[in-house]
């Protein structure tokens, strides 16, 4: 069975949070930015945030706080 983690994850904008229940596997093909074929694929990579961070930008700069939503991708390990 594979090891799930719940990450925080930055918008674009900075305005919104998103909680992601995430598989190891799912998330080390996800910062690779690797296609099936080996080619760059071009996508940002995440903006990771702590959960103190995401609790102090949400009391302070009221923040959206969106999630938790599953986050699977098929990995090539």
């Amino acid at each position: 069975m594979a090891r799930s983690k719940t990450v925080y994850v930055k918008s674009d904008n900075g305005k919104h949070i998103i909680i992601l229940e995430a598989e190891l596997n799912s998330m080390r093909c996800r910062m690779r930015n690797r296609d099936m074929n080996n080619e760059k694929v071009k996508v940002k990579p995440m903006n990771f945030a702590s959960y103190k961070e995401t609790k102090k930008s949400q009391r302070r700069d009221n923040t959206k706080v969106c999630g938790p939503y599953q986050f699977y991708s098929m990995s090539r390990l």
